[in-house]
C-alpha cells in the first residue's frame, strides 16, 4: 500500500514539475520585453510580445506589440497583428484607426483614408462610442476625421445630442478660436443652464504668455452673436464677463448699459457692474456707471443707493491716489453736504456721514463739525448695533483730533464693554491702548496690547504684536524711555494730520541714542507722512532706507510691502510692484503681509499680457 503511494506522490511530482518551466518561461517573456520596451529596445522585445500574443493576446500586449513594430518601421507586420486583433475585438472602432495610421506610415494614404473612413461608417448611435471615436481621431491629430466623426454622431442621434462641446474642443486643438467659440455659444442657444461651463472653456488667457489673437477671435465671435441674437441677452453677458476678465471696463460698461437698456432693468446690473470695478479699484468705471443710474431719476429703486456708493467712491479714489489739493477736498465736503441734506440723516445715508465726518476731522481741520455730525449719526433710529458702534467709533478718533483725548478713551472703553468679544470691540480696545501709548502709559498699553494678541482680527492681533514688541524693546531702560515718549507724541500728531509737528518729533528721535526698532518705525512713519502729502518718491525713498538699512530687523517686510502699494497704486508701475511683492513671498514666507503679497503678485503678473484690441 505505501509503495503504491509513493508511486502516486512521484507521478504528481513528475506532472507538476513538468508545467514550472512554462510558468516560468511567460513571466521571463514578459520581464524581458518590459525591461526592452521601457529601455527603448523595440528590435529586441519584438520576439517576446510576438510569443505572448500568439499564445495569449490581451490588448496591453497587443499595444505594445504594435508600438515595437511601428518603431521599427515594420508597417506590413504590423497590418497583420492589427487585422488578427480586428478578429479579436471586432466591435473596437479605434483599430481602424490603428490600421490607418499604419498605412500612413507606409505611405498609402488611400488606405490610409478608407480606413479612417470606415471607423466612421460604423459607428453605431451610441453618445460614449461617438466620444471615444473622435477623441482617438484627437489622439492622433486627425481633426477633420474627429470633426467627422462628431457630424456623423449628431446624425445618428438626431440632434439629441450635438457634440458642441467636443467639437469646439477640436477647434482649440486646431488652433481655430473663432469655430471654436462659436461651437461654445451654439450650445448656449440650446441652453443658458451651459454658461458656467462655456464661461471655464472660454476663460481669458492673460499673463506673459497670452494668446492675444485667440482672446480677439473670441471677442469678435461673442460681438457677431450679440449682434445676431440681440434679443438673447446671455450673449451680451458672456461679453461683459470676457471684457471684465481683460479689465477693458469701458467696453464692458457699453454692454452692460445697452443691456439695461433692452431689458428696462432700472439700473441693477449698473449697480452690480460698479461694486465689481470698485473691487478692482477701477473706480472711474464704477463712478460713471453709478451716474448712468443717478441719471435714471430720483424715483428709480436705486437712486439713493447710487447717490451713496459715488459720492463714497470719489471720496476712496482720491485718498488712494493722494496728491490731493485743499479744492478737491472742499469740493467733496461740498457734495457731501448737497447728498446728505438731499437723501437726509437716516440709516441709509450713514457711510456718507461716517466719510464726511472723517474728511471734515482729518483732513479739513474741522473736528466739532465731526464730532457733531458722527453724534447725530449714532442717535439715528433703527440702526443696528454694530453700525451705531461703528459712528461711536468714528466720534472717538473725531475727538482724538480735536485733542480731547481722555474724551475719546472713555468712548472706546464703552464700545468696548459692549463688544468684548467681537471684533469691533477688540478694535476700539487696541484704538485705546494707542492713547495710554501716545501720553506715555507704556505699562497700561502693552498689558492691554498682550490681550490684543489673541484678537479674532488678524489685523488687530497683528498690530497689538508690533506695537507691544516695540514697547519692550525700548522700555528694557527704564531710565531712558524718553525717545519712546517722543516718537509716541509723534505718532499722536500724525493721527490727527498734524503732520508738520510730526515731523519736528522725528527729527527729534533721529538725534537720539535709541534702539534700533525705533529707528525703524521712524523711518516707516516718515514714509507715511510723505506718502499722504503726495510725496510719493520720497516715500519710496525711505522705505528703501528700511530695506536697505535693516534687512534683518523688524520692518523690511512691511516696507517691502508698502513700497509694492506705492508702486502699483501711486507710481503706476507693475513691474516694481510685482518685484517686491514677490520679494516677500521668497524672503519672508512668515511675514503677516505675505498672503497679500501673494494675491497681488498673481494679480499683476495675470494682468500683464499686451492690450487685446478693442471691441468695434
Amino acid at each position: 500500500m505505501n509503495r503504491i503511494r509513493n508511486i502516486f506522490a512521484l507521478l504528481f511530482l513528475i506532472i507538476g514539475l513538468s508545467f514550472i518551466p512554462a510558468a516560468a518561461q511567460d513571466w521571463s517573456n514578459e520581464q524581458l520585453a518590459t525591461e526592452y520596451y521601457q529601455n527603448k529596445q523595440y528590435d529586441k522585445a519584438i520576439p517576446y510580445y510576438q510569443k505572448m500574443y500568439d499564445a495569449k493576446p490581451s490588448t496591453y500586449i497587443y499595444h505594445n506589440y504594435l508600438d515595437c513594430l511601428n518603431q521599427t518601421h515594420d508597417y506590413k507586420q504590423a497590418i497583420k497583428v492589427i487585422k488578427k486583433e480586428m478578429k479579436r475585438q471586432p466591435d473596437n472602432l479605434v483599430l481602424w484607426l490603428d490600421m490607418g495610421t499604419a498605412y500612413q506610415q507606409e505611405g498609402d494614404n488611400k488606405q490610409m483614408n478608407e480606413s479612417f473612413d470606415k471607423a466612421i461608417r460604423k459607428l453605431p448611435p451610441d453618445r460614449d462610442e461617438v466620444i471615444a471615436l473622435g477623441q482617438a481621431f484627437s489622439g492622433i491629430k486627425q481633426w477633420d476625421y474627429a470633426l467627422a466623426t462628431y457630424k456623423k454622431g449628431k446624425s445618428l442621434l438626431h440632434d439629441a445630442y450635438p457634440f458642441l462641446f467636443e467639437t469646439g474642443e477640436v477647434y482649440k486643438q486646431m488652433g481655430d478660436f473663432a469655430k471654436m467659440t462659436d461651437s461654445y455659444l451654439e450650445a448656449l442657444l440650446i441652453s443658458p443652464s451651459f454658461v458656467q461651463t462655456v464661461e471655464d472653456a472660454l476663460q481669458y488667457d492673460a499673463g506673459e504668455n497670452a494668446d492675444i489673437s485667440r482672446n480677439n477671435a473670441i471677442k469678435k465671435e461673442l460681438m457677431r452673436y450679440v449682434q445676431r441674437y440681440p434679443d438673447n441677452s446671455i450673449f451680451s453677458e458672456m461679453l461683459v464677463w470676457m471684457l471684465l476678465q481683460e479689465k477693458n471696463y469701458a467696453d464692458a460698461l457699453t454692454q452692460v448699459k445697452a443691456l439695461d437698456r433692452r431689458n428696462r432693468e432700472g439700473g441693477w446690473r449698473l449697480m452690480a457692474f460698479a461694486r465689481t470695478c470698485a473691487a478692482d479699484q477701477a473706480y472711474t468705471p464704477a463712478i460713471d456707471a453709478l451716474q448712468y443710474v443717478i441719471d435714471l431719476g430720483s424715483k428709480g429703486d436705486y437712486y439713493s443707493q447710487a447717490r451713496v456708493e459715488q459720492l463714497n467712491l470719489m471720496y476712496t479714489k482720491l485718498m488712494d491716489e493722494g496728491a490731493y489739493t485743499n479744492a478737491q477736498l472742499l469740493n467733496l465736503q461740498t457734495r457731501y453736504r448737497q447728498t446728505i441734506s438731499e437723501l437726509g440723516e437716516n440709516a441709509g445715508t450713514v457711510p456718507l456721514i461716517l466719510n464726511m465726518a472723517h474728511l471734515d476731522a482729518f483732513y479739513l481741520n474741522q473736528p466739532d463739525s465731526a464730532i457733531s455730525m458722527l453724534a447725530r449719526a449714532a442717535a439715528i433710529p433703527g440702526l443696528n448695533a454694530v453700525t451705531r458702534a461703528r459712528c461711536q467709533m468714528e466720534l472717538a478718533g473725531a475727538t482724538v483730533a480735536a485733542g480731547r483725548i481722555w474724551e475719546a478713551s472713555l468712548i472706546y472703553s464703552r464700545i468696548h464693554e459692549s463688544f468684548k468679544h467681537d471684533p469691533i470691540g477688540e478694535e476700539a480696545n487696541l484704538k485705546n491702548a494707542f492713547i495710554y501709548f501716545y501720553t506715555g502709559n507704556f505699562k497700561w498699553a502693552k498689558a492691554e496690547l498682550d490681550i490684543l494678541k489673541a484678537a479674532t482680527s488678524k489685523l488687530t492681533a497683528n498690530d497689538a504684536m508690533s506695537l507691544s514688541l516695540l514697547i519692550a524693546d525700548n522700555t528694557q531702560d527704564t531710565a531712558n524711555t524718553l525717545p519712546l515718549l517722543v516718537y509716541a507724541r509723534a505718532m499722536l500728531f500724525h493721527f490727527r494730520n498734524l503732520e508738520d509737528s510730526a515731523l519736528l518729533l522725528l527729527d527729534s528721535v533721529g538725534r537720539m541714542n535709541t534702539e534700533s526698532s525705533l529707528k525703524e518705525e521712524a523711518l516707516l512713519l516718515r514714509a507715511d507722512i510723505a506718502a499722504k502729502k503726495g510725496s510719493f518718491a520720497e516715500a519710496a525713498a525711505y522705505y528703501e532706507q528700511e530695506i536697505k538699512t535693516y534687512p534683518d530687523g523688524m520692518l523690511p517686510d512691511k516696507a517691502l510691502f508698502f513700497l509694492g502699494q506705492l508702486e502699483e497704486k501711486k507710481l503706476h508701475n507693475a513691474d516694481k510692484a510685482a518685484d517686491y511683492y514677490k520679494q516677500i513671498i521668497l524672503n519672508y514666507p512668515g511675514s503677516f503681509y505675505v498672503q497679500d503679497a501673494r494675491d497681488r503678485y498673481r494679480s499683476l503678473i495675470k494682468t500683464a499680457a499686451p492690450q487685446t484690441s478693442p471691441v468695434n
